[in-house]
């Protein structure tokens, strides 16, 4: 009887892996992309592009592996890179199984995002991990750069100071818009946040480390961004219990 229900298992494996495919989108490979295919990547922005035929080959905390080129495009110094990204299974148990590909692409629009930031907005930064420099690994927001406001004193701003910060988000953004290739960007304000709870008291709880989005740049954004960092300072006087917690 064991045997018979091991084989069944064995069986129902193989029917079920037989059945499972991957349909990569156009330009995913399953080996890390040569340096010819990074030159001809960076002269189709380019034409006058430079590739160094050196690479560096970089793994992350979570896997994701990086195989980067030193490049010039634009007249910026940045890196061409052959990035992995999951591709999740079609046919049987569809979006059950995952498998590691590969895409080419440039950290350029982060390049030119942080030397604007680094000539003029010091209280302003992106984030500084590896993974946060190419836009087809992150799997969250696969085309947006987090540009984050970083302030000394933990505080509700006034409408001056809310001022100043869409103003300032405005600046940066027509400079690199100016500049960029394809890459949106997303600002955050500190403010406190609700999250999910892991800690037994409620359903839901207030983090102090939190923040406020702005990626509409629309008077009507303007507005929803002024509502909502309201709200965000008022959680500290709901009912929610309150944390720091790093995100």
């Amino acid at each position: 009887m064991k045997k018979a229900l091991a084989l069944f298992f064995c069986l129902s494996m193989i029917l079920c892996l037989s059945g499972c495919y991957y349909n990569p989108p156009e330009g995913y490979t399953e080996e890390h992309h040569t340096y010819e295919e990074a030159l001809a990547f960076a002269r189709s922005i380019d034409s006058n592009a430079i590739v160094s035929k050196k690479y560096t080959d970089t793994t992350d905390a979570n896997d994701w592996e990086f195989r980067e080129w030193d490049a010039v495009i634009n007249g910026i110094n940045c890196h061409v890179a052959s990035v992995s990204d999951w591709v999740w299974n079609d046919g049987f148990f569809a979006g059950e199984f995952v498998k590691s590909y590969y895409i080419i692409d440039t950290d350029y629009d982060y390049a030119v995002v942080n030397g604007i930031l680094s000539d003029n907005y010091s209280n302003w930064e992106t984030n500084k991990d590896l993974y946060s420099k190419y836009h087809m690994s992150n799997a969250y927001d696969k085309n947006s750069i987090y540009i984050n406001l970083h302030l000394d004193e933990y505080k509700m701003m006034d409408e001056d100071e809310l001022e100043q910060v869409w103003e300032t988000v405005k600046s940066i953004s027509e400079v690199y818009r100016s500049r960029s290739i394809n890459r949106s960007l997303v600002f955050t304000v500190p403010s406190p946040e609700v999250m999910f709870n892991h800690h037994g008291e409620e359903e839901d709880f207030v983090n102090k480390n939190g923040w406020t989005i702005i990626d509409d740049l629309s008077e009507q954004g303007k507005e929803q961004f002024f509502k909502e960092y309201r709200e965000a300072w008022e959680l500290l006087e709901s009912d929610l219990p309150v944390y720091e917690v790093d995100k």
